[in-house]
């Protein structure tokens, strides 16, 4: 058993020389990993520019990166609008409903024209006066509803009018009020 413990310690020594003498052999190219470095470093600069330009950074003249003051838009507003109108038209649109005044200039602006003579298209005259027509009925349905429920009508107007027009409420409060009315009077007969 020595002898194989002996073997295979003679083995291992053999196997770390030739280990030993293969490693001084080889030489290390240091050209090529020279090389190599720069080519890795171009690659990893052109990533990190890529990177900075996607989160919105930009080289500044000093050559650092830096994020640029956010660009101002310019919000239009009404002042803005009446600048590009002219009297004329202005004029123009002051018997207009307000609802019917931005679709009039859109329809202006689309067809390159002035909003006067946009007015005198007797299509856009016939359209306006509709649109009038729509406003007036819907105000006169909505005061129409509110009207009925001013007048309230008691559980005695309701009892004569079952007795002397055989006329019944339609609905359950109605028919409720005309119940309690009737019990009320014959309660008061009986005193």
């Amino acid at each position: 058993m020595e002898n194989q413990f002996e073997n295979l310690d003679s083995q291992n020594e053999e196997n770390e020389n030739a280990n030993s003498s293969n490693g001084e052999s080889e030489e290390v190219d240091v050209d090529a990993l020279k090389e190599e470095n720069v080519k890795l470093k171009k690659t990893n600069q052109g990533l990190y520019e890529e990177s900075q330009k996607a989160k919105g950074f930009v080289r500044g003249s000093d050559g650092k990166w830096v994020k640029p003051a956010p660009k101002e838009t310019k919000e239009e507003s009404t002042e803005t609008k009446s600048e590009t109108m002219s009297l004329k038209d202005i004029r123009a649109l002051q018997d207009v409903h307000d609802e019917d005044v931005d679709e009039l200039i859109e329809y202006a602006k689309f067809k390159g024209v002035s909003v006067a003579e946009v007015k005198k298209n007797p299509v856009i005259q016939a359209h306006l006066r509709t649109k009038e027509e729509e406003r007036k009925t819907a105000a006169a349905t909505n005061t129409g509803a509110g009207g009925r429920a001013t007048s309230k009508i008691t559980g005695d107007t309701l009892l004569e009018r079952a007795i002397n027009e055989n006329v019944v409420p339609e609905t359950q409060e109605g028919m409720d009020a005309l119940v309690k009315s009737m019990i009320e009077r014959k309660i008061s007969k009986k005193s």
